[in-house]
């Protein structure tokens, strides 16, 4: 197994790509905390995981931009596993609105969850990483991250903002044997998208903008994941794998 006796940490993990993150994860052999604002859901999850894999979960409420549910997070992690080998940074929201609708509110929310939230769970955990001078820390951006679409006034910066994070966090942290590395999902089926994005009508429209002709299920940046979060990437660092079927070369 890829993550045999490893323990990870993976924020927003009780639905969509988190979940299948965490999934994927335990089926490689590794315990996990679900963090995520939704308790009830995080539980589910963990239960879910458990039962289907055998692996030793902790669910947690995190709102991962506040400092101390952070570090808190990480306490409760060390207290219960010893030791924090990767961490996902894949908590984040979504408000697409017009730029001229888009409010100071909702702006510092988004960048205050994907940014901000990104900044303080690696801040929390680096410093255990350190110690034991290990660490994967994979960041969920996205292809918005480096094209533009319409409605994306907060989170397309935000996720931008994750992508430099990604890059300045791998130049600091190598030298502690802590990687930085970034997935960055296209559209991606899963219950936040089809709640403001994807429907009958538009799920056809968003297929044709990849060259493969189909919408990513959560699993597949879940692999990309795995890929850095294992020993397969051992020399990869600072580095942005995209998965969006192609869409980025339209």
């Amino acid at each position: 197994m890829l993550l045999e006796k490893r323990v990870a940490i993976v924020t927003g993990a009780a639905s969509g790509i988190g979940k299948a993150i965490a999934r994927v994860f335990a089926k490689e052999g590794s315990d996990l905390t679900i963090a995520d604002v939704d308790i009830d859901r995080a539980k589910i999850t963990a239960a879910e995981i458990e039962k289907e894999t055998g692996r030793k979960t902790l669910a947690l409420k995190v709102d991962v931009s506040k400092k101390s549910n952070a570090d808190e997070m990480v306490k409760k992690t060390m207290e219960k596993f010893g030791k924090i080998d990767i961490l996902v940074n894949n908590a984040g929201i979504y408000r697409p609105l017009p730029f001229f609708e888009f409010t100071e509110e909702l702006w510092d929310m988004v960048i205050d969850v994907d940014l901000k939230g990104t900044f303080l769970c690696t801040h929390a955990a680096a410093k255990e990483m350190a110690k034991r001078h290990y660490g994967k820390i994979i960041n969920i951006s996205s292809v918005s991250a480096i094209r533009p679409h319409i409605g994306e006034t907060a989170y397309g910066p935000a996720k931008a903002g994750m992508l430099a994070l990604t890059r300045d966090n791998a130049f600091e942290l190598g030298e502690y044997g802590i990687y930085v590395n970034a997935v960055l999902p296209g559209m991606t089926d899963t219950e936040l998208t089809r709640a403001s994005l994807l429907n009958e009508e538009t799920e056809p429209i968003w297929a044709d903008k990849t060259p493969l002709k189909k919408i990513a299920k959560p699993e597949d940046p879940a692999n990309a994941a795995l890929f850095l979060a294992s020993y397969l990437s051992d020399h990869v660092t600072g580095e942005a794998i995209i998965v969006s079927g192609g869409e980025v070369m339209g």
